[in-house]
């Protein structure tokens, strides 16, 4: 009896959750409105171009989000990745594209929509969403954000930057910009050991990156990574650890400046597993004149 009894309950919160979203979509089209948003009882309505107002609310009231039921006009991936970012519940949508769906429902969203098309289109109708193009080559729910937020702009406008002036290293953090030229990890070292502020959060710009400045990284909670050359070690230690790559080149290792050897700083850390040790590795070495 009690079985029954709880599945019943489940049928009407789920029968209500669908005559809300089916609702919310009316209303988009009846107000001319472009998302709805249902929350604790609360239903709030927005109307910015683009995915504007997800945006803002992902960066300044994502409790606004979470748990939310959201109707909206058009879901991306633009859309779709905020909307994961802002941990939504369910999704009702007259338009879906194939790679918004995708990610929806492997992020564990409800997603019901009218149509599905193969990627989003413009206005116009003549050609892909310009919005939508940005996020092509983009994996994760993580990588569309900092794409939309502008961070992967700023990150290659950097890596240009370093390679233009011939300096080692590029830390943008709390809208400041710091440059670095010494060799090897040894600016890293420097600001984890004195500055460690200036690398939480920061998106950072390296000429070369292997297993040694990746644990740096790592351990000084950076978030984004562009550089020229990555080794394999150096990319999965970044990405296992959150942090979005984005590299030029891939290579099985970092070579020493001859080119005939593994990097003499990298091959101290072979074998070497924990982050913490090889960071306390790399503090006592000697700095390279």
């Amino acid at each position: 009896m009690r079985k029954l009894l709880f599945a019943a309950v489940v049928f009407v919160l789920f029968a209500g959750c669908c005559n809300k979203g089916e609702q919310m979509l009316a209303a988009l089209e009846e107000q001319g409105i472009g998302m709805q948003i249902c929350n604790q009882g609360e239903t709030s309505s927005y109307s910015a171009p683009g995915v504007e107002d997800l945006l803002y609310l992902t960066a300044n009231e994502p409790e606004r989000l979470e748990g939310a039921v959201v109707a909206d006009k058009r879901v991306g991936k633009a859309a779709a990745s905020l909307l994961i970012i802002g941990k939504v519940k369910t999704v009702y949508t007259p338009l879906v594209s194939t790679p918004a769906r995708q990610m929806l429902e492997q992020a564990g969203i409800r997603i019901h929509a009218k149509e599905e098309i193969p990627l989003m289109v413009n206005r116009e109708g003549t050609g892909l969403c310009p919005m939508e193009s940005k996020l092509l080559n983009a994996k994760t729910a993580e990588e569309c954000v900092t794409i939309l937020r502008g961070g992967q702009a700023i990150g290659r406008q950097m890596l240009d930057m370093l390679n233009e002036q011939g300096l080692s290293l590029l830390v943008y953090s709390h809208g400041t910009l710091t440059t670095h030229d010494n060799r090897g990890v040894q600016d890293l070292v420097q600001l984890i050991s004195d500055h460690p502020e200036r690398l939480e959060g920061a998106i950072v710009a390296d000429k070369v990156i292997g297993k040694a400045a990746a644990a740096l990284m790592a351990t000084g909670g950076v978030k984004e990574v562009h550089t020229n050359v990555i080794c394999k070690a150096g990319k999965e230690l970044l990405e296992g650890n959150g942090i979005l790559v984005f590299a030029t080149e891939e290579v099985p290792q970092i070579l020493n400046r001859d080119r005939t050897t593994q990097c003499p700083i990298d091959s101290r850390l072979n074998g070497v597993e924990s982050i913490e040790e090889c960071v306390e590795i790399l503090r006592t070495m000697p700095a390279r004149p």
